[in-house]
């Protein structure tokens, strides 16, 4: 138990919180014409739910269509843009 000594609180450790994930973040764009900025240009894949006619341009160079890659797979390659009509989930 913690003990009160003037204002604070000693005895206590801070909690030990460890994150092993892989990803930490995941950003959902839908039926957008979206260019990735700042740090989000630091995407480690994507995730297509619904292609419609989304077109991914990626970090390093080139574009696919959406369609072109199997719906709800991990492919870990960095996005620059996403253009279209689709559903598409970058990971960070």
């Amino acid at each position: 138990m913690a003990t009160a000594t003037q204002g604070s609180f000693v005895g206590r450790t801070a909690a030990t919180v460890k994150d092993n994930a892989k990803y930490k973040k995941v950003l959902t764009k839908t039926a957008v014409d979206y260019y990735m900025t700042g740090s989000e240009l630091s995407s480690a894949g994507f995730i297509v739910e619904s292609a419609g006619d989304t077109k991914l341009s990626f970090v390093g160079g080139g574009q696919i269509g959406a369609d072109a890659v199997t719906a709800k797979t991990l492919y870990e390659i960095g996005v620059s843009r996403v253009s279209g009509s689709g559903t598409v989930h970058l990971v960070f």
